[in-house]
């Protein structure tokens, strides 16, 4: 890991994790780079703004990320994605398909939908996980400012609790 590098982007994630609860959504921040460190694409939650159940950070990343990802794939260029929380099940599938080579995150996701250990536990797509390399919870204070952003995210009107609760 070089840490320097992995810290500077993790905190770009991060942002974006700020600027999608700023939007009253979900705070979650993703961004790709290149194995020179290049930049490829980032993004951020945007399920609420965009009325789209499938609009989580990792998926409008490798979106954004385009013709770059495809090429990526067919060439085996290394990329990695840096995201605020550890990857849901449908984030995680759109990452092994990407052809992602390194996973970086603040936060594990042990009780909401966090995917990715999950899946890579049960064994299922063996080849695929062990050409990733995974690192969950490297910097503690950035871990810390995720878990601000989710408590805050908590009391938003949009939250799902508030959602349901309003249909009451």
């Amino acid at each position: 890991m070089n840490f320097d590098l992995d810290r500077y982007f993790l905190e770009l994630a991060l942002q974006e994790a700020e600027n999608a609860l700023l939007e009253n959504t979900y705070p979650i921040g993703a961004v790709i780079v290149d194995e020179d460190n290049n930049i490829i694409s980032k993004g951020r939650n945007q399920v609420h703004p965009h009325q789209d159940a499938t609009a989580h950070a990792e998926i409008i990343a490798i979106r954004n990320g385009g013709p770059a990802i495809l090429q990526g794939k067919v060439s085996r260029q290394k990329y990695t994605i840096y995201t605020s929380l550890e990857h849901c099940p449908m984030c995680t599938g759109a990452i092994l398909f990407a052809n992602m080579k390194k996973v970086i995150w603040l936060l594990n996701d042990d009780i909401g939908f966090g995917g990715y250990r999950k899946i890579k536990d049960a064994n299922l797509f063996d080849e695929r996980f062990d050409e990733i390399e995974m690192v969950g919870e490297p910097y503690e204070d950035l871990k810390r400012r995720q878990q601000e952003l989710l408590s805050k995210w908590s009391t938003n009107p949009n939250h799902i609790v508030h959602l349901r609760n309003a249909l009451k």
